[in-house]
């Protein structure tokens, strides 16, 4: 299963997500600062891209 690092845009520590876990509207909570947000808009667009260049490193 891949993972992809997800920055927590308030303290900046990564969380390795699953890719499975990251789709428009999935609630992501930063196990550090406790942050909770939900994927949408630009931050959406830029996670697909991530995934997108993760899947083509096959």
């Amino acid at each position: 299963m891949k993972k992809l690092p997800f920055p927590c845009p308030i303290c900046g520590r990564k969380k390795e997500c699953p890719l499975e876990e990251l789709f428009e509207g999935a609630v992501l909570t930063c196990p550090f600062c406790k942050l909770t947000l939900t994927l949408h808009g630009h931050m959406w667009k830029d996670v697909q891209k991530e995934i997108q260049k993760c899947k083509n490193e096959k």
